[in-house]
């Protein structure tokens, strides 16, 4: 979800995260877990069994340290994680791809640390969203800014093509792909969807916020 950056930007619970991990008890590693908030509660709520973070920022996470059962400090893209082969059910990246300068390179690396069976669950925001085409195609306007789609430590921006194609290309199928949508823009949404369909013509969602992403490895 897209908030004021500040203490609250890295604390919040990731519902719609937790929402696409059964209950079980899983091994969770949650790359960019801020606080540690959304690891905890998957705990709380036994969906995890076991939780790991891994964060850039050691102030952050200081106070929730002691909760989470192993913390790597660094950063994703240069760093090597000390775990096994197929050690997690779940690795989460939550708004994190988007920031990094080879995001297909680290899933690729953090691919062999699930399970056969286990997930990846992302969130992404979408750059066709209606706000962004309106300032750019209509007022010629592609403005960064301090949080949001257009947050100015983005480094890589998607559509949900994109955001398919990227899983594919490194050996994974989205399982299920959520719409992150404002009321009234989800009603709005279905509408728009349903007058697209009904004309054959592909639907594409230009008031999703963000897409997130269920992906299993593919199977060989």
């Amino acid at each position: 979800m897209y908030r004021d950056k500040g203490y609250s930007y890295y604390s919040g619970v990731r519902w719609d995260i937790i929402d696409l991990i059964p209950e079980g008890p899983n091994r969770v590693l949650e790359v960019g877990c801020g606080t540690g908030n959304t690891l905890i509660k998957l705990k709380e709520i036994h969906k995890a069994q076991e939780i790991y973070g891994l964060e850039m920022n050691r102030e952050v996470l200081q106070e929730h340290i002691k909760d989470i059962d192993k913390v790597i400090i660094g950063d994703v893209e240069r760093i090597e994680p000390p775990f096994p082969e197929g050690f997690f059910d779940y690795i989460v990246f939550a708004d994190v791809l988007e920031h990094l300068i080879e995001p297909e390179e680290v899933l690729n690396k953090y691919m062999k640390y699930l399970k056969t069976d286990g997930g990846i669950i992302a969130s992404i925001p979408n750059i066709r969203h209606n706000a962004v085409l309106f300032d750019l195609v209509v007022r010629g306007r592609f403005e960064y800014r301090d949080a949001g789609i257009l947050d100015r430590s983005h480094l890589r921006f998607f559509t949900k093509k994109e955001i398919i194609h990227m899983f594919e290309r490194t050996g994974m199928h989205i399982t299920e792909m959520r719409s992150n949508l404002s009321f009234p823009m989800n009603i709005m949404d279905k509408v728009l969807n349903a007058l697209i369909s009904k004309h054959k013509i592909p639907g594409y969602s230009f008031f999703t916020i963000q897409y997130i992403i269920h992906a299993k490895k593919t199977s060989t």
